[in-house]
């Protein structure tokens, strides 16, 4: 199925039903990671489908359990925060976007960065994400393994105030990341915050796009480790 085919939590329980091999589910598991699970909760917010989001956390069905559980424990931990997240904004319905905002702390147990949910909670809405104090553009270089090929890519910086010291990316992104590309990410961090560089009530936000328009599909590996680094200590100087 088509990612523009996946629009709710029915196609994709009706997608990974036809998924026999595993070579499916893994394909149908990118084209969620693209983009399936973030479109499948803005219809549920839309609709304030508040019993398949509940339904789904609690993985009540063996169905529901198989697709949560072909994905590995911390990309499945993000997809449950999708769904909280989700379930926050049903309960917050006829509040302005902003004040949506104010519900984000109490998400922490689900062991994101409390920027995140707030973010993606505006996302789940169609509002623009938080407006950045400043931000800063790194030219890096990736590699496409599926073509074998070099391409050039922007990474982008953006220095948030009333944070936590967290560094997380933009929601459309937060499933790309492979375990090595999140330690990278973590040990540039830790590196920085040895430094005295990194105010405790700074956040930093992040996105990436290949210059030639292509999408991304994984961020493998620890190569943009010194990017990050580098990158955060020119934001902050």
């Amino acid at each position: 199925m088509p990612l523009d085919q996946i629009q709710t939590f029915n196609d994709i329980e009706a997608a990974w039903r036809r998924a026999e091999r595993e070579s499916d589910k893994r394909a149908m598991w990118r084209m969620l990671a693209r983009g399936g699970w973030l479109t499948a909760c803005r219809e549920a917010v839309h609709r304030n489908d508040r019993t398949t989001l509940e339904t789904w956390l609690e993985a009540r069905d063996s169905l529901m359990q198989d697709i949560l559980q072909f994905a590995e424990a911390e990309t499945a931990q993000i997809v449950r925060t999708y769904l909280r997240c989700s379930l926050a904004v049903c309960r917050a319905q006829e509040d302005a976007p902003r004040q949506l905002l104010a519900a984000a702390p109490e998400l922490v147990a689900v062991s994101m960065p409390v920027g995140f949910c707030r973010d993606l909670m505006l996302a789940l809405v169609g509002e623009p994400l938080r407006t950045a104090i400043q931000s800063l553009s790194l030219a890096v270089f990736l590699v496409d393994t599926a073509r074998s090929e070099g391409v050039g890519a922007t990474l982008t910086l953006e220095l948030l105030g009333d944070g936590r010291r967290e560094c997380y990316s933009v929601p459309e992104l937060a499933f790309m990341r492979d375990a090595d590309f999140r330690q990278a990410e973590e040990n540039a961090r830790f590196c920085i915050e040895g430094m005295g560089l990194w105010r405790q009530e700074w956040d930093v936000r992040w996105r990436l796009h290949r210059r030639d328009g292509k999408p991304l599909l994984t961020l493998a590996g620890p190569s943009l480790g010194a990017a990050f680094a580098l990158g955060f200590a020119k934001l902050f100087a």
